[in-house]
Order: structure tokens, then C-alpha cells, then sequence
């Protein structure tokens, strides 16, 4: 097995049996990072990207000195990142450069579904597109910050925004109704007709592929990060060291062997999956048991995305990066509780 970790100067790797510190180009936090492979990946830092070759972190030139909140990648010579005050940055292959940006808001999120078809969402509302040849504003349908996008393909995708809910037809964005006001976190799409979202009081939402309904919660506490395995498993985490798990009939209480906040959740699989949060805590789902596993840092680890069991990474951000996330409209930190 083989995974990463990232944060504020502070890059981990999993060797399969336990994370180490490696050298790090950077003090400065780095907020976003995709992997092409498991030699191939770019991490994205506050006004610098950085790229794994397999052996080491090397800090990459660029021609932005705004921060950066989100890179995305379609291979290893095509990928986007975007930032503060719409900044949009394209590589080639072999080098970063400046791509015109319709917007001069910052843009938190981008998601590529294929080299011709990517979306960037951001403040105010901002919805952009690229076609292949540019990127181009798109009909928002509200005038409210954005915080994520994930598309299911090309004609069906989802936008974030706290307590609402966007989505994409393949034409349109258009507000689809929630059953609560509860600031929601996370949303996790299992197909078109299938998906999960989870926020604040321990509210989780269902989509059926006509409406959004509420489900009963097995806890009140704040519901961070959601990630499906299949239409009858996933995994929910949050504060307090808070598991839930769905099993295709209920969501359930699942022991947790931490009360510190975990801020997200990343499955491979129904026996292997990861989650991590406050303090550096790091927890492995071996198909009965999550256990901690000893973590070389006391940050707090606040997203983890495994792309198979042997590559995965996570972004990490500290006390010192609160600010910064608050300012970018991404989802507000794990509040450190209870040790």
C-alpha cells in the first residue's frame, strides 16, 4: 500500500505499514492536491504548486502570485488549479501557465470530466466552464458562495453551497429543493439516482434522482465528510470521533476508537478505507475495526482521498490556516474537542 499526506510544510507518506515525514519544498499550507498516478501529482500551496515524480516533493515555478485553492487533473500533460481573485492556471505537460479567466472572483473549486469539459465554481456564485478552447461564465442560478463541484458526468453534476443545492442537466443549473435548512458539508454521488450529503447536527440527506429527503441520523453531532462504497455502504465521520456507517437500510453508530473531530472519510473499499482529523489522528477501516494508526504529526489532517490501496493522499491544515479557509468559503475546520 502506498499513500500521502500533505499540509502546512508537512508532507507524510504510507508505506503500508506506517506514515513518515518526508521533506517538504515548503513552510506555506497547501490546500489542494490531485494525483495522476502513483509517481505522477500536484499539490497546490498558497501561491506555488508542487509535483511528486515518485521519490520527491519539488516545487514547481509558476506564473501566479495569488493563492491557490483547488488543482485538478485530467492526465499527466493536462491539468487545471484556481484560485483567489479568479485565477485559472493550465498545464501542459511541461509547464504552468496563465489561461484567461472570465472572473475576477475566487474560484474555490474545479473538477475536470475529461480535457474538453471542466467546471470551477467560486464566491458569489460564480459557476464557470471550460469547452475545450476557454473558459466562459454559465448562468448561476443563486448569488451565493460555492464552496464545491462534483460532476457524475458531463450532462449531471452538483454544486455546493452551505444550505443549497445545485445541479447540472447537461444545459442548466437549477436550485433543487432540500428538506432542511442545516448547513451541509459533504456530498458524495453513488450514480444519478443515488447519492448522500451530511452537515451540521448530524443531518444526513438522501437523492433518489427526484428529491432530496432527510434521513434519520444516529447522531446530532456535526457530520463533516460522507463516502460510499456502493448503494448499501458508506461511511459518514465527523465530531467527536463520530462513525456512522449505512448498510443499505440504516445509518448506525460505529465504534470509534477517538473523540477527536475527524473532518473526512476516503473508502477503497468494503474492507479498506481511511479516515482522518484533529491532531494528526489517522484511522484505517480493515473491513471490521477502525483502528488509529500512528501518525508522524500533530496537525490536524483535515481531507482524505484514496484512489486504490496503494495510492492516496490527504490535505492537511492547522490553527494557522483557519483564516485562509474562512476567506476561501471552504467548510469550516473540525472544531478540537475532547482531546
Amino acid at each position: 500500500m502506498d499513500g500521502w499526506a500533505v499540509g502546512e510544510g508537512v508532507i507524510l507518506h504510507w508505506d503500508g505499514s506506517s506514515w513518515s515525514q518526508v521533506t517538504s519544498p515548503t513552510t506555506q499550507v497547501i490546500s489542494s492536491v490531485a494525483m495522476v498516478s502513483a509517481t505522477d501529482g500536484w499539490a497546490a500551496g498558497y501561491d506555488t504548486l508542487f509535483h511528486w515524480d515518485g521519490s520527491a516533493w519539488v516545487q514547481f515555478a509558476t506564473p501566479a502570485t495569488e493563492p491557490l485553492f483547488s488543482v485538478g487533473m485530467v492526465s499527466a500533460t493536462d491539468g487545471w488549479a484556481v484560485g483567489y481573485n479568479g485565477v485559472i492556471l493550465h498545464w501542459d505537460g511541461d509547464t504552468w501557465a496563465v489561461a484567461t479567466s472570465p472572473t475576477t472572483g475566487s474560484l474555490n473549486s474545479v473538477f475536470m470530466v475529461s480535457p474538453t469539459d471542466g467546471w470551477a465554481v467560486g464566491e458569489g456564485g460564480i459557476i464557470i466552464h471550460w469547452n475545450g478552447g476557454f473558459w466562459a461564465y454559465v448562468v448561476s442560478p443563486r448569488q451565493h458562495d460555492l464552496t464545491s463541484v462534483d460532476m457524475v458526468s458531463a450532462t449531471d453534476g452538483w454544486a455546493l453551497a452551505y444550505d443549497t443545492m445545485f445541479r447540472w442537466n447537461g444545459n442548466t443549473w437549477t436550485q433543487v429543493a432540500l428538506p432542511t435548512t442545516e448547513a451541509l458539508f459533504s456530498v458524495d454521488m453513488v450514480s444519478a439516482t443515488d447519492g448522500w450529503a451530511v452537515g451540521y447536527n448530524g443531518v444526513i440527506l438522501r437523492w433518489n434522482g427526484n428529491a432530496w429527503t432527510q434521513v434519520a441520523s444516529p447522531t446530532t453531532e456535526w457530520l463533516l465528510s460522507v463516502a460510499m462504497v456502493s448503494a448499501t455502504d458508506g461511511w459518514a465521520v465527523g465530531e467527536g470521533g463520530n462513525i456512522v456507517h449505512w448498510n443499505g437500510n440504516a445509518w448506525t453508530q460505529e465504534a470509534s476508537p477517538t473523540s477527536s473531530g475527524l473532518g473526512s472519510v476516503s473508502m477503497v473499499s468494503a474492507t479498506d478505507g481511511w479516515a482522518v482529523g484533529n491532531y494528526g489522528i489517522i484511522l484505517h477501516w480493515n473491513g471490521s475495526d477502525w483502528l488509529q494508526v500512528t501518525s508522524p504529526t500533530t496537525g490536524s489532517l483535515n481531507s482524505v482521498f484514496m484512489v486504490s490501496p496503494t495510492d492516496g493522499w490527504a490535505v492537511a491544515t492547522t490553527a494557522s490556516s483557519y483564516i485562509g479557509m474562512a476567506l476561501r468559503g471552504c467548510k469550516p475546520p473540525v472544531r478540537p474537542r475532547n482531546g
